[in-house]
């Protein structure tokens, strides 16, 4: 039988795998790098098989590491829920809401507000987030991971307040033959190099086109908005992504509305009937009441 990993390798692992250095693991873990070298090392001759490629710089994982660090990653998770429903126990009135949201556009942009409202009413109750995909998100909703999500639809299947909307909008660089026009049409865009979204848009985006019988020329797929900004300030393509995931301040990107519109809603949802938690009830409460009081206005 194949013996168990330790914690200590499982984080050294995910740390080599998100960083590829040795010494910037032992850092981040407060060991030492021969103690990271030697526990990884030890592991693999128990199993018998190789975790690190050792002979590339930065460090990469074997293909038997990478499947190490996927079940790591949920691990960690559970590790984490569970110290998580452990506190809220140990604090009795004062608990911990989990919340899940679909990336740094929810996290930065629509939960500030209403969870620094929800402080000074509640101020012994903390909060934790944890980011993901729209599908992570889900899944962690569904498995108990969380308590509650931030989430786009559809959410048929759960409880849900309304909190925002968002649109999708087109980025042009500086400069563009298109920066005169006032919004954009999918032949506008479907023969210029384009930047595709990985944070969760892209059904959207390829829905837009497909609705006019068009399909966008996808040269580059990126995760963060950010670097998509600087592909599109670089000319390398056009791009859509999200009104909300939009940073404060930006330059040498034009942004343009799109024809037809897209707008989307933005939902805190949770799983139908009890939570079995105080503190999620008083925080579901207080957000529904806000948002109903907001909208009365």
């Amino acid at each position: 039988m194949i013996p168990e990993p330790s914690l200590a390798v499982l984080r050294a692992l995910q740390s080599i795998h998100e960083t590829g250095s040795v010494s910037q693991t032992a850092n981040a873990l407060g060991v030492t790098q021969s103690a990271i070298s030697r526990s990884i090392g030890n592991y693999e001759k128990a199993i018998g098989l190789q975790m690190l490629c050792r002979d590339t710089r930065p460090l990469r994982l074997t293909k038997e590491g990478f499947l190490v660090v996927k079940h790591a990653t949920e691990i960690d998770r559970s590790i984490r829920t569970l110290g998580e429903r452990l506190e809220a126990l140990r604090q009795g009135k004062e608990g911990v809401v989990r919340i899940g949201s679909f990336g740094s556009s929810a996290t930065s942009r629509i939960l500030p507000d209403l969870l620094t409202k929800f402080a000074k009413h509640y101020p012994g109750i903390s909060v934790s987030i944890v980011e993901g995909s729209d599908d992570r998100t889900r899944t962690d909703l569904i498995h108990g991971n969380v308590d509650v999500a931030v989430l786009c639809d559809p959410v048929e299947d759960f409880e849900a307040i309304t909190i925002a909307s968002d649109e999708l909008v087109a980025l042009l660089p500086k400069g563009s033959a298109l920066s005169k026009r006032q919004n954009l049409s999918p032949t506008d865009l479907e023969c210029r190099p384009f930047v595709m979204t990985l944070a969760g848009s892209e059904p959207a985006i390829l829905d837009w086109f497909e609705a006019s019988g068009t399909a966008p020329n996808i040269k580059h797929r990126i995760q963060q908005t950010h670097s998509i900004l600087e592909l599109v300030r670089a000319q390398m393509g056009v791009a859509i992504v999200t009104s909300l995931s939009l940073p404060a301040t930006y330059h040498d990107v034009i942004v343009k509305p799109l024809r037809p519109t897209t707008e989307r809603h933005i939902h805190m949802v949770k799983k139908h009937g009890n939570s079995n938690s105080k503190a999620v009830d008083v925080f579901w409460n207080f957000l529904s009441r806000t948002i109903h009081e907001e909208s009365a206005d």
